[in-house]
């Protein structure tokens, strides 16, 4: 198989990265998650706990500072506009996604990689979602998460991924059009999974 760059976005609590990971060591690739905030802190000098506290969030005291400055806020890259922390971190990221393509196979979790890597690199991108009930009963076993805040966090951690992506790339996080393979976590367990998206970046590698 010739090189091959998997991007995997993830509704929070579906298993992605967890899926991801597991995908990479049954390739022998590389795999970059949490990953990135490493480089980023060594690159910025911006603290791991800002990083981490703004890694795929785009919240609303974002869209609230945007609104007020509404010259900036129909283009992140206008020259003229206040350069936020989260700015400077999703260009070092976007850097760093592009270099790390540039090197070989990989799988990369989240933070806009399909959209990034789209007009410059080829990719297997997949989009895992799973309905709500399994992914509370995901983040409450394996993320330590209290049951009576766990669908709010579901969500809001999700609407925080939409935002940033739609304010970075102008695509829309989740559409389906913008996947090469969507798949329930929720229906399939995380082998059957991997098998799949396995299988499905064989066959598209033929092409």
């Amino acid at each position: 198989m010739k090189n091959i760059i998997i991007t995997i976005s993830r509704q929070y609590g579906s298993g992605g990265r967890f899926i991801g990971e597991r995908i990479a060591k049954k390739l022998n690739i590389g795999f970059y998650d949490k990953e990135f905030i490493d480089v980023v802190v060594q690159k910025t000098g911006i603290s791991r706990e800002t990083i981490e506290a703004k890694d795929e969030k785009f919240t609303n005291d974002n869209i609230f500072f945007n609104a007020f400055n509404k010259k900036h806020f129909l283009s992140p890259f206008n020259n003229d506009m206040t350069y936020s922390i989260l700015d400077k971190i999703f260009d070092i990221q976007s850097e760093i996604i592009k270099d790390i393509a540039d090197k070989g196979s990989c799988i990369m979790i989240g933070r806009c990689a399909s959209f990034i890597l789209k007009e410059t690199h080829k990719c297997f991108n997949v989009f895992i979602h799973a309905p709500i009930k399994n992914r509370i009963e995901r983040i409450t076993k394996q993320y330590g998460i209290e049951i009576e805040n766990a669908e709010s966090q579901l969500k809001n951690t999700d609407l925080y991924r939409y935002n940033y992506c739609k304010y970075y790339t102008g695509e829309e996080w989740g559409n389906m059009v913008n996947y090469n393979l969507t798949i329930d976590s929720g229906y399939f367990d995380d082998e059957e999974i991997c098998n799949i998206i396995i299988k499905s970046v064989k066959e598209a590698d033929k092409k």
